[in-house]
């Protein structure tokens, strides 16, 4: 298994907003996908640094391959275009393999 997190952060008076477009947009495409076994929105409970808060969102795939192929999906894809233009810091994507 196959563990990826996308970090960034957000102004916090844009978190309703961010979880209404993962609930509405995001969560829903990469539930649709076969090989993603799950995904989650997650964030820091308190601001970080310039006062935005930071977080980011979870997704456990069956593999690498999968993954890759996944994200290159125009539904992937179009799922997270309203998301990013809430982003205040370039994404950090981190890929991990599950090895227990």
């Amino acid at each position: 298994m196959i563990v990826r997190m996308f970090m960034s952060a957000v102004a916090p008076g844009d978190v309703e907003e961010l979880v209404r477009l993962f609930t509405e947009d995001v969560a829903p495409a990469f539930e649709a996908h076969p090989d993603c076994l799950g995904i989650e929105l997650i964030r820091e409970e308190r601001p970080g640094i310039g006062g935005l808060i930071d977080g980011g969102v979870i997704t456990r795939w069956t593999s690498r391959e999968a993954m890759e192929a996944a994200l290159d999906t125009p539904e992937i894809k179009a799922s997270q275009v309203r998301v990013r233009a809430l982003l205040h810091r370039l994404p950090l994507r981190k890929t991990y393999e599950v090895l227990a």
